[in-house]
């Protein structure tokens, strides 16, 4: 009985070493994977951004007709504020984040890509007088394009505004105005919408 009893803690003994080494290893494995996916999306990317200089550079040395080519390329049609808009938590209490989205579309109401600088006013109404402004955020080029969001909704250009909540008008809107300056055709867009924000009434 005792040879017995010593032979199954022996063997307890080099099961649960094996079973930890087995948890290490899928953590290492796993580990791995979510490394592997993550520098196979930056791949991905570094050839997409590769092909697309590629396709620029023949688009400028081709020769295709200018003007064929002008008339079938989609160009910016309309600019808007989405009804995404909205009021998130700032760093502080007496801060928030104004999260403006800007849809853009062609003359086909299809989305379509920013190329240029944008800017954001927003600006409170005040009775009788001209609106104050409470903020104005420009982007450049680079900028926009970093912007840009998918989702189910559709694709739009996120420009976060930082606000003080002390300057907000309690459930009244405020005025949001976007500029756009089409590089491709030196044309500037404007478009205009409204956010009201509303209080939090959680209590502390």
């Amino acid at each position: 009985m005792k040879t017995r009893g010593v032979l199954v803690l022996t063997s307890l003994v080099v099961v649960v070493p094996l079973l930890g080494c087995d948890g290490a290893s899928r953590r290492a494995s796993a580990r791995l994977r979510t490394e592997n996916a993550s520098l196979q999306r930056q791949i991905e990317g570094l050839e997409a951004r590769t092909r697309e200089l590629e396709a620029a550079v023949t688009a400028k040395t081709s020769g295709s007709s200018p003007e064929l080519t002008a008339i079938n390329t989609p160009q910016v049609a309309t600019l808007s504020v989405s009804s995404m808009s909205g009021f998130e938590p700032g760093d502080t209490p007496d801060s928030t984040i104004l999260e403006v989205h800007v849809q853009a579309s062609d003359g086909r109401q299809r989305p379509i890509q920013l190329v240029g600088p944008l800017e954001a006013q927003i600006l409170r109404p005040v009775q009788g007088e001209p609106p104050q402004v409470l903020a104005d955020i420009r982007l450049d080029p680079t900028q926009v394009r970093d912007a840009w969001r998918g989702g189910m909704f559709g694709a739009t250009y996120l420009v976060p505004v930082p606000l003080s909540t002390i300057d907000l008008p309690a459930d009244s809107p405020l005025l949001v105005h976007i500029f756009f300056d089409d590089a491709r055709t030196g044309r500037r867009l404007e478009s205009t919408g409204s956010v009201t924000h509303t209080p939090s009434t959680d209590s502390p």
